[in-house]
């Protein structure tokens, strides 16, 4: 018993302690008050920088460039989700792991990560190959910047910045395409002209010789022949002058299922004879399409009889449309919107190192080929503001894509 007085007698003792220290009540409602106030001000400092934080995040995660962070070893410490998504892994996956593996050439990223992390050179619109897990090869463009923290004047890492470039590159294929043929249709002009001239000279002489001799005279035979293979030479630099300087466009609005069935028609006889099988595909609201309509049905024949030649053991040939809002050509953002066409083959396909030469003038893998017919059809969609696309694996047949802009039809 004496205990427990004891301890309710130092219990005592303590609160007095307390009270004398407190002069009055009001001196405990500021002391709360202080603190309370202190407890809202770092409240209100907490939720601001996690609004700051959240701001910085959000705009770090939903970047188109890609974001990798590497520490002083190489080793990958941070990737946004465009990186993540672009090379279609997980970060627990990545994390830790050197960046050296991301290239597609290993000698070249460790070339580029030698550089920086032992030279300390910065990178600037840079191009390389990165690999995705699928083992798929995706060229970028990409700058590096020191990574420091705490406003520290020494680097603790290095940020990789970086963007996916392969519309950049299919834009730049495009643009020196169509300066080789801007260069060699300038320079068929002038060849087809300057041969156009004596060959006029050399029938009309022909042809002369021929009515001096007498119907059963072997000589008028072979003016003959001479009249005929100048006719056909006249015919094969008409090509030239189609290629080289084509009839300037006169567009309207066509339906294009209108011009696909009029060419698969005029081409229905050799398809059956080859066995090939026809099939369409459009959109149940697709747009008219504006264009010349003579030129466009020179394109779809060429792609046609491309098809057909690529399958001599019989297929099938597909023509599908869509219309696509997303996609902007010409830079006309009154009329956004193109039309896609595509036009895909099962037959033998193209090799790697053939699609790039394959709408080049005169380029031709046919042996009674000119080599004209794609850089025609090329040609005639850059005269109506329009591009063509080709993907193809030898055996898996060919796919060429169309890309028309749209233009608004009042009419319908």
């Amino acid at each position: 018993m004496s205990k427990y007085l004891e301890q309710k007698k130092e219990s005592i003792v303590r609160v007095n302690r307390i009270i004398d220290n407190l002069q009055s009540v009001q001196d405990v409602k500021e002391i709360l008050e202080k603190y309370k106030f202190k407890h809202d001000k770092l409240l209100k400092q907490y939720e601001k920088l996690s609004r700051v934080f959240e701001f910085h995040k959000g705009i770090i995660q939903n970047i188109s460039s890609g974001i990798i962070t590497i520490d002083l070893s190489g080793n990958i410490t941070f990737m946004n989700s465009t990186a993540l998504e672009m090379i279609a892994n997980k970060s627990e996956n990545m994390l830790g792991k050197s960046m050296e593996m991301l290239f597609a050439d290993r000698e070249e990223g460790h070339l580029i990560i030698n550089q920086l992390l032992k030279l300390n050179k910065m990178f600037e619109s840079r191009e390389a190959t990165l690999v995705d897990i699928n083992g798929e090869i995706i060229p970028i463009g990409f700058s590096t910047t020191p990574l420091r923290e705490n406003n520290s004047d020494g680097t603790t890492g290095y940020i990789f910045i970086f963007r996916d470039i392969r519309e950049l590159i299919n834009f730049r294929k495009q643009m020196e395409r169509m300066d080789r043929l801007a260069t060699l249709g300038e320079l068929s002009a002038g060849i087809a002209h300057e041969i156009r001239n004596p060959l006029a000279g050399i029938k009309t002489s022909a042809q002369v010789l021929e009515e001096s001799f007498s119907p059963g005279d072997f000589r008028a035979q072979l003016i003959s022949r001479i009249v005929k293979e100048i006719d056909r030479s006249n015919k094969l630099l008409q090509r030239f002058f189609n290629f080289a300087k084509p009839s300037r466009p006169k567009p309207g609005f066509h339906q294009l299922q209108n011009i696909v069935d009029g060419v698969y028609l005029l081409l229905a006889p050799k398809m059956a004879k080859r066995k090939i099988k026809f099939h369409t595909s459009f959109d149940e609201h697709l747009p008219s399409i504006y264009i010349d309509e003579s030129q466009f049905e020179q394109v779809i024949l060429n792609l046609f009889l491309n098809a057909i030649d690529a399958m001599p053991d019989g297929g099938d040939l597909n023509v599908s449309a869509v219309f696509d809002k997303s996609i902007i050509l010409n830079e006309a953002p009154d009329n956004p919107g193109a039309i896609i066409i595509a036009v895909s083959d099962t037959g033998r396909g193209i090799s790697p190192e053939k699609i790039e030469k394959i709408f080049n003038p005169f380029y031709t893998s046919k042996s009674d080929g000119v080599g004209l017919g794609l850089s025609i059809s090329s040609r005639l969609l850059e005269e109506n503001q329009s591009r063509i696309e080709v993907q193809s694996e030898p055996q898996k047949g060919a796919t060429f894509t169309i890309y028309l802009p749209h233009v608004k039809n009042n009419q319908e």
